[in-house]
Formats: structure tokens, C-alpha cells, sequence
């Protein structure tokens, strides 16, 4: 059923029973035609049937709104959004103004104008006092009547709705019943005051006999109303609190279940966390004791970078020496193989003293035996010749000599330049070997470099994970604290769930 279809019925019956209620007392009692309760009833009737019809007209569109954000809740909650919610509350909200105009003017016009239309029929003369109670006994009335219909269509009906697609709304049954008690209070006086006044205004015989008959008959219409609108708000009222009770007392045990799963689930995480919060403290020296042995790696390869680069300049030096040396063996290879040259020309000089030294003596010879023939005048000159000859004797001796030292030398120069040149081909490989070593050094010297730079890498990881260690550690037993803490509040929430239970099952 939607809510329209519940409301339009509602406000017809409940304004006509209230309307009937009204005549009962106006007809029966103040003017004392019975048959005019019933019989006479068609103006008032259409003045209200219009004003009814008025409301209904105005809260079709309002409902319509409000359905339609329930019928979309029930066909999938999640589809609700904030603008149906807000939706559903502006409808919920505004639902009952138009019923509160329509009651006020329905019986303002409707029940109060029966002074009025008795005035103009000419049966009775108008009177302001049995106006002004009329109309305060039908505004009480109205009011009542308003009442029921917000109280079971606004609160009861909408509100159900509202909670079955999730939409949570706030309702203050009792105050209702407050308002209903106090306007049956009002009504009560008001009916009271309404029973003697024609008594009062034309009094006559058996008046006593009448009040008593009007004020138990007004009594007991009185006390049967109030009673049935009583007991049927106090009836919805203690259907919804058993309703509500029977939710809460189904929640507050599965409150009460899942706060001690919590609990025990808490209690399980607080001793798993003290289990991981001693492993990061152990993580945590042992990350120390790393630290400090990278420390020292560190510090090792730092002195073997210094050592690398130490024997890299010696070995540089060396390399530089070996060449020097290298350019000055063939410097010296050079000289040698030009005063080879040198000596080579030589035996040309040789050569061509030697030539003269056997001319001379040849030619000694030849004076020797010019001055033998010329007797004692070449004696002299004999002598001379002579010694010419031994000088050119000498000499092509001395000749002989000069050429095996010359000889000599040059087989000197020869082992010489070859002795030089082997030494040239081993300063050559020596030199090769010192730029391989050179090269592997510049390798060693690279892998110390990024030993050491990864080694300062590492170990200032090693500090950063060090520095995150101690700060997990921290908040772990900070968690550690919290979990302890929510283990104890769940244990609280437990006993207080199950203190709610033992109530709502009460209830």
C-alpha cells in the first residue's frame, strides 16, 4: 500500500467520525434535535468533503515525490542518493501542512457554522456564547483528528518506509501521545462545558434529570472517543517499541557477539603485534650490528681505493721512467749506429794511408836502391830512405793494428747495437706489461671507486633503514598501546552490549 492510498481514506473517515462527534453534541444537547445529527448533516458534510478533497489535492504531488524514492529504495538501496534522501525528508517534512490548514478551516467552517445555520433556518436566534464554545470545542476536535492522521500516516506509515530502504529518520512517539492525552483532556472540558449550556440558557422542568442524561451520554461518547484514540496510539506505540525492541535486542546480541569476537580477535592482535614489536627490536640491533660492520667495509675500501690510487701513480711513474728509458736506449742505439758509421768511414782514411804507407815504402825502396848505386854521395840519402821504409814499415803495422782495433770496435758496436736492441724489445714488453698493468690498475681503481661509493650507498641505507626501524618500532608499540587499549574498550563495549541486551529483552 503507498502512502497516498492509506492517507486518503484515513483523513475521510477520521474527519467524518470527528464531524458526526461534534453533531452529536451541537444537535443532541445545545439544540436538542437528534434527528438533525444525521438528517441535516449534508451542508457540513460538503464543506468539509471540499476541503478534505482541497488536502488531498495538495499532497498528491508530495507523496507521489516520496513514493518514488521508496519504490527506487526498494528495487536496490545502493541506488539511493543524496538528493532522494533529501528528497524523502522534504516530503516527509511538509506532508502534514496542508492537513493542518484543511483541518483547521474544515472544522472552523464545516462543524463550527452550526450555530450559524440553526440562526438562519430561524429555529434559534444566534448567540456569540454558544459560538465562540462551538467553535473552541471543534478546533479541539480538528485538532485531534489532525493529530491521528500525521500520527499514523506521518510517523508510523512514512516513517516505516523510510527505515525499510535506509533512510534514517528521528520520531518522538511519546510526544504524540502527550498531544493526544492533552487534546483529549481539552475536548473532555469543552464537552462538558457543551452538555448544560442549553440547560443554562432555557431552563424548564426535569432540567436536573436532563443534565444527568446529556452529561452521561456525553460522558460516555466522550470517554469512548478518548479511549479509542487513546488506545489506538498507545497500541501503535507499543507495536513500534516492540518492534523497535525486538531490532534492538537482535542487534545488541549480535553487538554483543561480534564485541567479544572483536575482543578476542583484539587480544590476538595485541599479542600478535608485541610478537612483531620483538622481532623489529631484534631487526632493529641487528640492523645496528650491520651498520657497524659496513661501517668498517666502508672504511676498508676507502683505504684500498687510497692504496689503488697510490699504486696507480707509482705504476704511472714507472711507466713514464720506462719510457724515458725506451726513448733514451734508442737515442743511444742511434749514436751507437752512427759512430758505427762513423768508424765505417774510417776504414776509408785506413785505407788510404795505407795506400800512401806502401807508395812510401815503394817508393823508399826505390831510394834506397837509387842511393846504393850512386855510391857514397846517396849514402846519406840511404839512410834516409831507409828510414823512410821503417817509418812506412811501422806505419802499414801500425795500420794493421789500427784495424783490428777498428775491427774490433766494430764488432763492439755490432754486439753493441744488437745487445741495445734486445734491451729495446724488453723495455718494449716491459713497457706493454706496465700499461696492461697500468689498464688493470684503472680497472682495480674503477671497482674500489664504486666499491667504496656503493659501500657509502649501502651504509647510508643501511642508516635511513635503521632510522625507519626504530621509527616502525616506535609506532608498532604505539599500535601495540592501541590495540591494548581498544581490547579493554571492547571488553567494555561487551559487558555494556550485553547490560543493553538484558534490557531490550526486558523491553
Amino acid at each position: 500500500m503507498t502512502a497516498f492510498r492509506f492517507f486518503v481514506p484515513l483523513i475521510f473517515i477520521s474527519t467524518y467520525l470527528g464531524i458526526f462527534f461534534l453533531r452529536i453534541f451541537h444537535f443532541g444537547f445545545i439544540y436538542e434535535r437528534p434527528g438533525a445529527i444525521i438528517f441535516e448533516c449534508i451542508p457540513t458534510i460538503s464543506i468539509s468533503f471540499f476541503l478534505i478533497l482541497g488536502c488531498v489535492i495538495a499532497e498528491k504531488p508530495i507523496l507521489s515525490r516520496f513514493e518514488k524514492v521508496i519504490s527506487k529504495g526498494k528495487k536496490d538501496k545502493n541506488s539511493i542518493t543524496q538528493e532522494d534522501i533529501a528528497t524523502a525528508k522534504s516530503s516527509y517534512k511538509k506532508f502534514d501542512i496542508a492537513i493542518a490548514i484543511g483541518e483547521a478551516i474544515g472544522f472552523l467552517l464545516g462543524a463550527g457554522s452550526t450555530s450559524i445555520i440553526e440562526s438562519a433556518k430561524g429555529i434559534v436566534p444566534f448567540d456569540p456564547i454558544i459560538f465562540i464554545i462551538i467553535e473552541l470545542q471543534s478546533v479541539g476536535t480538528g485538532f485531534l483528528c489532525y493529530t491521528l492522521v500525521v500520527f499514523l500516516t506521518k510517523k508510523i506509515f512514512m516513517a516505516n518506509k523510510m527505515r525499510e530502504i535506509g533512510i534514517e529518520v528521528s520520531n518522538n512517539l511519546s510526544k504524540n501521545l502527550t498531544v493526544a492525552v492533552g487534546t483529549c483532556v481539552y475536548i473532555s472540558l469543552m464537552n462538558m462545558v457543551t452538555v448544560p449550556i442549553n440547560l443554562i440558557k432555557n431552563p424548564g422542568e426535569n432540567s436536573f434529570s436532563k443534565f444527568l442524561v446529556y452529561a452521561l451520554i456525553g460522558s460516555i461518547v466522550t470517554a469512548g472517543v478518548c479511549f479509542c484514540v487513546y488506545n489506538l496510539i498507545i497500541k501503535k506505540i507499543q507495536r513500534t517499541e516492540r518492534e523497535t525492541s525486538t531490532k534492538l535486542l537482535k542487534e545488541t546480541s549480535t553487538l554483543a557477539t561480534a564485541t567479544k569476537e572483536s575482543a578476542e580477535t583484539s587480544q590476538n592482535q595485541s599479542a600478535a603485534v608485541k610478537q612483531i614489536v620483538a622481532t623489529m627490536q631484534d631487526s632493529t640491533i641487528l640492523v645496528s650490528s650491520i651498520s657497524e660492520k659496513i661501517q668498517h667495509v666502508t672504511s676498508l675500501a676507502e683505504k684500498s681505493r687510497q692504496a689503488v690510487m697510490s699504486g696507480q701513480e707509482a705504476l704511472q711513474n714507472n711507466v713514464n721512467e720506462l719510457l724515458n728509458i725506451k726513448n733514451t736506449n734508442n737515442l743511444t742505439i742511434e749514436g751507437i749506429k752512427e759512430l758505427n758509421k762513423k768508424i765505417s768511414s774510417i776504414w776509408d782514411i785506413v785505407s788510404i794511408i795505407n795506400v800512401v804507407a806502401d807508395q812510401t815504402k815503394i817508393i823508399a825502396f826505390n831510394a834506397e836502391l837509387e842511393a846504393s848505386s850512386s855510391g857514397e854521395a846517396g849514402k846519406n840519402f840511404h839512410i834516409v830512405a831507409t828510414e823512410i821504409r821503417r817509418l812506412s814499415d811501422n806505419i802499414i803495422d801500425s795500420i794493421k793494428e789500427i784495424k783490428e782495433r777498428i775491427t774490433e770496435i766494430q764488432k763492439a758496436s755490432d754486439t753493441l747495437i744488437l745487445d741495445s736492441e734486445k734491451g729495446t724489445q724488453q723495455i718494449d714488453s716491459g713497457y706493454e706489461c706496465a700499461q696492461s698493468l697500468e689498464t688493470g690498475f684503472e680497472s682495480i681503481m674503477q671497482s674500489s671507486n664504486s666499491t667504496a661509493d656503493s659501500s657509502h650507498e649501502i651504509l647510508e641505507y643501511v642508516g635511513q633503514f635503521k632510522s625507519s626501524s626504530e621509527q616502525i618500532f616506535i609506532t608498532l608499540k604505539q599500535i601495540a598501546d592501541g590495540i591494548k587499549s581498544l581490547s579493554d574498550f571492547n571488553a567494555n563495549i561487551s559487558s555494556s552490549s550485553e547490560n543493553v541486551r538484558q534490557i531490550a529483552g526486558l523491553l
